[in-house]
């Protein structure tokens, strides 16, 4: 059959519509797909991208946060004493306190089981003093505006803090001794343990201090004791034997015998121990113009 002129152009026409659908599901239309998929992957990159510099932006100042902890602890540790087991404890308190010229001189002698403890946990409570409120109906109806309930509780802020907080345990190590002592020996003791603390900022803390008789037995009477010999070096480097000075005695009311201005002190000794933070590795100081060049694409090889 042939086709007149209108039917040939109107083939024509169906003929490239047909064609011009064909192509767009078949070539244009995969395309737009793949794009639209493209771009919305692109989107989640770019936003994880984004994120991730924002996040490397942050690491200067999070080294610099972790150098800051770390030395508020190395700060705060070296307020301690150093840690020591039961032996260095008992070499530290006979050398920095006990074995001391005046002492010997003077004959303090250390009289029961000098108990010293290997390191062990302690609470590090919170010293604060609770303020005493008085109330009662009359201050209540006084209170007509609220001032005096306020003043109350601004009174008992600091109380009421730290009551709340959170007790920390930290390592001691505690040691008992009862010593044959006189009054003036018996401050220095303890002005001794005060005068370290602070000349080499550790924390110790005499807990407890029991006095058998706080007269020092100075009001007995005496009794000549015996002649005691103690060893010293002559003028050749000889080690003799010499009268020491004589220790007189006496009996107590209680028909105990007691020397003289001496007395049987307890003394309850802890130091505190705090583990030194050990330094962190922050790694190098970021450079964000890294990213201007295409140097962060190649692999980081390790030696």
């Amino acid at each position: 059959m042939k086709l007149g002129y209108r039917e040939r152009v109107a083939l024509l026409v169906v003929l490239v519509i047909l064609v011009f659908g064909v192509g767009i599901f078949a070539f244009i239309k995969p395309k737009i797909e793949k794009y639209n998929k493209n771009r919305d992957a692109l989107k989640v990159l770019q936003d994880d991208w984004d994120n991730q510099c924002l996040q490397f932006d942050r690491i200067p100042g999070r080294q610099e946060n972790i150098k800051k902890h770390y030395q508020e602890g190395l700060d705060i540790s070296k307020n301690f004493t150093d840690e020591m087991n039961s032996v260095e404890l008992d070499e530290f308190l006979r050398e920095k306190f006990m074995n001391t010229d005046k002492f010997k001189e003077d004959k303090v002698k250390l009289i029961s089981n000098f108990s010293v403890s290997d390191e062990t946990t302690t609470s590090m409570n919170y010293y604060y003093v609770t303020p005493n409120i008085v109330t009662y109906p009359l201050v209540e109806y006084a209170d007509l505006d609220g001032t005096l309930e306020e003043a109350t509780k601004k009174i008992r802020r600091e109380s009421d803090v730290l009551s709340t907080q959170t007790v920390e345990a930290a390592g001691a190590g505690e040691s008992k001794l009862t010593v044959r002592i006189n009054r003036e020996d018996t401050m220095l003791l303890l002005d001794a343990v005060d005068e370290y603390r602070k000349a080499h900022n550790d924390a110790m803390l005499i807990t407890g201090v029991t006095i058998a008789d706080y007269g020092f037995n100075e009001d007995v009477e005496e009794e000549e004791g015996e002649q005691e010999f103690v060893t010293a070096v002559d003028d050749e480097g000889n080690e003799v034997q010499v009268p020491a000075a004589p220790t007189n005695t006496a009996k107590a009311e209680n028909g105990e015998t007691v020397i003289p201005g001496f007395t049987d002190v307890d003394i309850d000794y802890t130091a505190y121990y705090m583990q030194e933070p050990t330094e962190p590795e922050v790694g190098p100081a970021y450079d964000k113009t890294i990213w201007d060049t295409d140097n962060w694409r190649d692999p980081v090889t390790e030696n």
